[in-house]
This record gives structure tokens, sequence and C-alpha cells, in this order.
């Protein structure tokens, strides 16, 4: 008997042992989700006031200019949104050298910034002109100020993150956008040419990362600003970071390059109308995924906060796919007068492409922090070129509708590649 119970003992205390253990994995796993929900919150009215602004810039200048004009406009705020999202790559690579990110002066980053930008420009001029031939070369001249206030955009907000001022960050990106649109807006409906109006919107995006950069800049105890841009281009990490972020912005662009290209304005409109809807509002891998890298690429390795941002990401899915689901069973005429089409079932297609997309933004924000950029980008590049067809065949044979299903092929595609190599990586 006392031998039944001392055999038992031991077991007995390594069960407890065990549910402490799991208590406490529990109670880490709950601790990040509510981290990350809690920061989610913090940078929401963000994003939505700025996307709101967006939106109604659009749909009140539908009423007022020509489908052609409103079509220049459409394109203009899509190269605006192309070359923000572009490359933050020096400022991620400085946070995975030795000296971190504030090894190196604002100015340093500002000036490698107006550099790249400068010579990214071309090519985009190039973009922006294949997506809409009928721009007017004077307004294209504005494509190298428009760049790199996009670039000066995103470092600023790479950096604010890493120094933990999420909101701040949030604001800075989407504001930019916001307002470069919203003053554009307002000049076209106040009968000013296209031209003047974008520039008007472009020098205020200059000035607004350089106020705020003017407002957060550090001592510096570093050499001369020369020096330090000389060796923010010298770490060859940015390159590899650079192009997943130059990949994933062109390669996700497609679908509006093509679009821009194939559709009538009036469709156009209608598909831009819903991207910015549903993914604009679909906040979680914008909040999440620079949260991610920060936090990565600081030296955390927790298991814990990848879990907590994948299931807060799967939740917030989840429930993001009911709320459109609704609004097509319940109010499909709401969504047909707002975005002045309907295209059924296609909308909910589209919306699971908006979920899968935000799964492959924090595979490659993880992958990035943990440094492994180059293998990033090599499953981006497959899949910018194995869906461009796609793309091409499906809005060619059947318009607006056919973008958005292959919306969910494209972003199904990188969610297996990207997976693919976190999983041959070990990451």
């Amino acid at each position: 008997m006392f031998h039944s119970l001392g055999g038992g003992f031991p077991q007995s205390k390594a069960f407890g042992g065990q549910q402490t253990l799991m208590k406490k994995a529990l109670s880490q796993a709950t601790g990040a989700v509510a981290q990350l929900g809690a920061r989610a919150a913090a940078v929401t009215g963000a994003y939505i006031a700025a996307t709101a602004v967006m939106l109604l810039a659009v749909i009140v200048l539908r009423g007022m200019v020509t489908p052609a004009l409103l079509r220049n406009i459409l394109g203009l705020v899509f190269l605006m949104s192309l070359s923000a999202g572009l490359e933050p790559g020096t400022i991620k690579a400085a946070a995975l050298s030795e000296a971190g990110v504030e090894g190196a002066d604002l100015v340093a980053y500002l000036g490698v910034g107006a550099l790249k930008g400068a010579l990214a420009s071309p090519l985009l001029a190039f973009i922006w002109r294949l997506a809409d031939p009928t721009m007017p070369f004077s307004t294209l001249a504005w494509t190298p100020l428009i760049t790199i206030a996009g670039f000066w955009a995103t470092d600023m907000r790479v950096l604010l993150d890493l120094r933990g001022r999420h909101t701040l960050a949030a604001g800075l990106k989407q504001g930019s956008l916001a307002g470069g649109v919203a003053i554009v807006g307002l000049l076209v409906a106040l009968k000013t040419p296209l031209v003047w109006a974008v520039g008007v919107s472009t020098l205020a995006r200059l000035a607004l990362p350089l106020l705020v950069a003017a407002l957060s800049r550090r001592p510096q105890s570093g050499g001369p600003i020369w020096r330090e841009a000389r060796r923010l281009l010298g770490d060859k990490r940015w390159i590899d970071l650079a192009a997943v972020s130059v990949i994933a912005a062109v390669g996700g662009s497609v679908d509006r390059v093509i679009g821009l290209r194939l559709l009538s304005p009036a469709d156009y409109g209608a598909y831009y109308l819903i991207y910015e809807l549903l993914t604009k509002f679909w906040l979680i891998p914008f909040v999440l995924g620079p949260i991610l890298f920060a936090r990565r690429a600081s030296g955390d390795e927790s298991d814990s906060l990848v879990r907590g941002a994948w299931g807060l990401t799967a939740a917030a899915g989840a429930a993001f796919l009911v709320v459109v689901g609704c609004v097509l069973i319940f109010a499909p005429g709401l969504l047909t007068r707002l975005v002045g089409a309907s295209f059924g079932l296609a909308i909910f297609g589209f919306a699971m492409g908006v979920v899968v997309g935000s799964l492959v933004q924090l595979q490659i924000a993880h992958l990035q922090g943990a440094g492994r950029g180059r293998r990033t980008a090599v499953a981006m590049g497959l899949s910018a070129v194995l869906s461009a067809p796609v793309f091409w065949v499906c809005a060619s044979s059947f318009g607006a509708a056919g973008l958005l299903w292959a919306f969910l092929a494209k972003t199904s595609l990188e969610l297996a590649l990207v997976s693919w190599r976190a999983k041959a990586r070990g990451v």
C-alpha cells in the first residue's frame, strides 16, 4: 500500500509540473495576443481615417469629372501606393546589423532613400505609362519626386516601428498617401489642371516625412553623413530585403496595371473601390507585420509572439469573411451603389484572397526579421511571374470579376511558396 502511494507521488508531482508549464505557456500566448491586440487597436484609427479619406475623394470625384480624368487620377493613386510600398530595405538591413538602426543619422537614411528613389523612378514611370497610356508626359515628369516621397514615408514608418512608435508610424505612412490623394482631389474639383494638382500634392508629401524626421532626429556621435550613407549602401543585406519589397509591391500591383490597361474606366473604378474597401479596412497585416519584423530583428525569438500573430489573424479573418458574406447576402444593393457595379460571389473570392494575403505578409515579416530575405525574394519573384499571365487571361476573358478571382489564386500561390521556403530554412 505504502509502495503504491509512494510510487504515485512522483507521478502526481510530475503531472502538477506539466500543468504549471501548460498554464505558463497559455499565459504567455494569451499575453502575446493581448499585446498585439492593444497595438492593433492603437493604429486602427490612423488606417481607417486614411482609407476613408481616399475612398471619399474617389467617390466624390466620380460624380464631378469625366471617366477619362478619373482614370488618370486612379493611375496616379496607383503609382503613389506602389512607390510607398517599395523599398524600406536600407533601414531593415541596418536593424539587422551590429550597430542597429540607431547607428546612422536620419539624414543619411533620407539621403540614401532619395538616391534610390531617383534611380527607381524611370522604371515606375514606365509602369505608370504602361498601365495608363493616356497619362500626359507633363504629369509623368513628377515621377521622381513621387517616388522619393513614397520611399521616405516608408523608410520613416519602418524606423518609427523599430522604435516602438507604431501609431505615429501608421499615421505617417497612411497620412502621406491619404493627404496626397485628398489634395489632388480638392484641386481637381476646383478645376486645377492635373499636372499642377499632382505637383502641389507631391511637394506636400515630401514635406511630411521631413517634418517628422526633424522632430524625431536624435543626436549622433558617428562620422560624416556621407560616410554613414556609404556604409548603409555597402551593407549588401538591403539588396535582398529591397528585392522582396520591390517584388511584392510590383507583383502585388499586376492586377491594377492590367486592370488599368484592359478594363473600361467605369469597370476599373469599381474594381479599385472594391480593392480599397477590402484591403485597406482589413488592417491586420499592416499592423502586425511591422511589429513582428521589429521584434524578430531585435533578437526576440519567442514563438508565442508568432503564434499570437497567426492566431489573431485567423480569428479576425474568419470574422472578416462572415461580415463580407452577410453584406453580399443581406445588403447586396449597398455595395453595388457604393462601387458602381455588381460582381456577386467574385467579391467574396477576393475577400478570401485578402485574408490569405495577410498570412503571406506575416510570413514575409517573420522571414525578413530572421535575416532570410534572399529566400523570400526568390519565392515572391516566382509567384509574380506565374500570376501575371493568370491576371491577364482572367481580365481579358471575364473582366473585373475575373481579376477578383485571380487575386485569390495569386495570394494562395504566394502563401504556398513562402511557407515552403520558410519550412526549408527551418524558420
